[in-house]
């Protein structure tokens, strides 16, 4: 006795929903790395600025004519400061979001990482 298999229609848009989802696991993760390089750039702006004023600069314009003649005011560090640390908090939590995100995909679609 033969058995002839007859494929369904459903097979072909299966196919198609895994590979999208494939698809926005990829991105999902491409965005993260790209989140994560962006707060390392961030994070590595006071440094930066401290080794342009170290070699000559102007920090950036800190210090627009060098750092013998700075007349800025006690608080530009600290803004600095403060503009860095509210940078880091949002992309660590566009960072964090992305990754539950992901989870969330992988868990409901079951895909093994």
């Amino acid at each position: 006795m033969v058995v002839i298999h007859r494929s369904s229609r459903r097979e072909p848009a299966a196919n198609n929903e895994f590979n999208s989802i494939l698809g926005g696991v990829i991105t999902l993760r491409i965005i993260i790395g790209a989140l994560i390089a962006a707060a390392i750039g961030v994070a590595l702006v006071p440094l930066l600025v401290l080794l342009d004023i170290r070699s000559g600069g102007t920090g950036w314009g800190l210090c627009p004519d060098g750092i013998g003649s700075c007349r800025n005011s006690y608080f530009a560090g600290f803004e600095l400061v403060g503009f860095v640390v509210v940078a880091l908090f949002v992309v660590l939590a566009l960072v964090a979001l992305c990754v539950r995100l992901l989870r969330i995909v992988e868990r409901h679609h079951g895909i093994q990482t």
